[in-house]
């Protein structure tokens, strides 16, 4: 038993740290009803800022540290409450989730662009003396990890006496109650929530600062370690502090156990770093529908949100012409480039494929799924299996797709009766749960961390592999796009609008929402075994999980609701880097996507928005019309003729 206790003193330092973080997300969620995926790139980046100051500066630690969270993080708070979520005044869950989003990838592209990807040591800047615990032979603890500890436990305490003694925690208690009936007796919400912002911002800077000396200053591992602490705020209901932070502390003694009790066993090498999102997703898919209940804020979001889409028009035509044209334009493409220009534009046919899954999700039945990434991997690598187990191609394709359904109506069971905030959380936990632990297996990559997946000896050039990427990409679109246009997509939409009314009249939302989860898993299957096949061998980084937050942006920039919109993102995220191959295209894409996601995620359909693509279908219909008016004139004309001649 006593090997064990050094393990649970590091436990407790990591857990201290993810309180911290995690105790700023449900303060910011409390009083606002916005739930910020950006938090850990906010704490990230207060990172950088502390660094650049202390080293490229040389201000020194405290001033530095002064800086990064007392101006810096408050700022952001600030910011981000009244230009950015305020903007949003009116919007739906999905587009909040979506501008946070953006700000999360916007964060960490401007960290990389600013530093560079590398990872940056930094010198512990409290003592890092061990003192012996007492009463406890063999366990020994360092003066930095008391101090964490402890800043933890003064910051709980406090938290939990603002809010239950001071003016001000009794305000802020009372916006989160009710917002109109505070405003009536002199108290302003406004400035409340942007308090509460201010304070949430401070908490993130603060846990990623005391992070950074053992963990090293890296944007990527910086932002997810600081988005580990989503597990204990969904413990805590997303409403209680003290629940939140002490669910933290458990799941860094419980990491800590588990890299004890795994020792050097390869196969369970990423369980303990997975932990956090075992705990967030087993929680939201055993949740009740009662169990979170949305602050009022975010109740007034979603009541205004659907009264201004009331009146908006359900209907969605097949785009008959839209696709003859630009499938036209895509076979005479290999007539016109070749080489690595061929290679491009197969990626991007494969991608525009990976949009089209998607936009079921987020242009269709308006559910964000930040776990997309997943099945176009495990599309790949079950592809890889059945060619290695000498399955004939197509058939080893479509059977490896078929194969990701199954996760795909496990992904489904949260939208069931979560809401779109907690159904991005479930598939947020899910898709870093199946990177550490599935993608070791050997239902994935195994051991060797590669798959390859060989060519078919008739597709084995690149304008034959070309058209037969294109030729599933088509197929693909006209499933998408049929059911867009049948009753089914009709009920999703109406379910995106007002599950409550459409379930007064009978209908069942379960099946509408775990067939389109299994049709868009389906498709990005076969995206990921044409992709994947495309460069012939992929390894656990070729479809990272954030790749998902990634491509969820891109698609809202483009346009989430139309085959356009799919074709721009495809367009944006590989054609564009691949034509102007300067550096610095390739640097500031994550920043302007993230960027753009901001500025575009209240409109209805992103870029598209603005526009107006011919309805070709519209137009042939109404050419139909009025030759059928004519042809119906002039049968009248033939009878009535002879009749006026005599």
């Amino acid at each position: 038993m006593s090997e064990y206790l050094p393990f649970v003193v590091i436990g407790l330092f990591t857990g201290a740290v993810y309180a911290l973080a995690a105790a700023g997300l449900v303060l910011t969620y409390k009083t606002s009803g916005v739930f910020n995926f950006g938090h850990g790139a906010i704490g990230m980046f207060a990172a950088y800022v502390f660094y650049h100051l202390n080293t490229a500066w040389g201000w020194g630690t405290i001033p530095s540290m002064a800086v990064a969270l007392l101006l810096f993080g408050p700022l952001m708070g600030v910011l981000l409450d009244r230009v950015l979520f305020r903007s949003l005044a009116g919007a739906g869950l999905a587009t909040y989730v979506v501008a946070s989003l953006g700000l999360l990838v916007f964060l960490q592209g401007l960290a990389v662009v600013w530093k560079g990807g590398n990872t940056y040591r930094i010198n512990p800047f409290f003592p890092t003396n061990t003192f012996k615990v007492p009463g406890v032979s063999g366990v020994f603890v360092t003066v930095e990890q008391a101090l964490v500890v402890g800043i933890a436990v003064l910051a709980g305490v406090a938290l939990t006496a603002f809010f239950r003694v001071t003016t001000l925690g009794l305000r802020t208690r009372a916006v989160v109650n009710d917002r109109d009936l505070t405003s009536l007796v002199g108290v302003s919400p406004n400035v409340v929530t942007t308090l509460s912002w201010a304070l949430g911002c401070f908490f993130a800077s603060l846990s990623a600062i005391l992070f950074v000396p053992s963990l090293g200053l890296d944007s990527v591992l910086l932002t997810l370690l600081v988005l580990t602490a989503l597990g204990a705020a969904a413990a805590g209901r997303l409403t209680s502090i003290p629940v939140t932070m002490a669910t933290a502390f458990a799941i860094g003694v419980g990491q800590s156990l588990l890299v004890k009790a795994i020792g050097t066993r390869p196969s369970l090498a990423g369980l303990p770093t997975s932990l956090p999102f075992v705990v967030l997703f087993v929680i939201l898919f055993f949740a009740k529908k009662t169990t979170f209940a949305l602050p009022a804020r975010a109740q007034e979001r979603i009541a205004k949100a659907t009264a201004l889409r009331g009146g908006r028009s359900h209907r969605s035509r097949f785009p008959a012409g839209q696709l003859l044209v630009l499938s036209a334009v895509a076979v005479l493409l290999p007539a016109t480039v070749s080489g690595y220009r061929l290679s491009t534009a197969t990626t991007a046919v494969g991608m525009v494929l990976v949009f089209s899954s998607l936009s079921l999700l987020l242009g269709l039945s308006r559910q964000v799924s930040l776990c997309h990434a997943m099945f176009v991997s495990f599309g790949a690598t079950n592809l890889s299996l059945l060619l290695h187990a000498h399955v004939p191609f197509l058939p080893a394709l479509i059977l490896a797709a078929l194969l990701v359904v199954p996760l795909g109506a496990i992904v489904a069971i949260p939208s069931i009766r979560l809401s779109g905030l907690f159904l991005a959380l479930a598939t947020f936990g899910f898709g870093k749960l199946a990177q550490d632990v599935l993608y070791p297996t050997a239902l994935a990559f195994g051991s060797d961390s590669l798959a390859s997946i060989p060519r078919p000896a008739a597709f084995r050039g690149p304008a034959a592999f070309y058209y037969l990427v294109l030729a599933i990409a088509i197929a693909g679109v006209v499933v998408v796009e049929v059911l867009k246009a049948s009753r089914l997509g009709r009920t999703l939409r109406a379910l995106a609008d007002s599950p409550t009314a459409v379930e007064s009249l009978g209908i069942s939302p379960w099946a509408s929402r775990v067939i389109v989860f299994c049709v868009s898993a389906f498709l990005a299957g076969l995206a990921g075994g044409l992709l994947g096949t495309l460069v012939q061998s992929i390894n656990p980084n070729s479809f990272d999980f954030f790749l998902s937050l990634l491509w969820v942006t891109v698609l809202v920039v483009a346009g989430a609701s139309t085959l356009g919109g799919s074709v721009l993102a495809a367009i944006l995220l590989v054609v564009v880097p691949a034509v102007l191959t300067s550096r610095a295209v390739t640097e500031w894409q994550p920043v302007a996507f993230g960027l753009a996601a901001m500025a575009f995620a209240q409109l209805p359909n992103g870029i598209m928005t603005m526009v107006r693509m011919p309805d070709w279908s519209a137009a042939w219909q109404r050419v139909s019309w009025k030759a059928a008016h004519q042809q119906r004139a002039r049968e009248r004309h033939a009878v009535t003729a002879p009749v006026r001649a005599t």
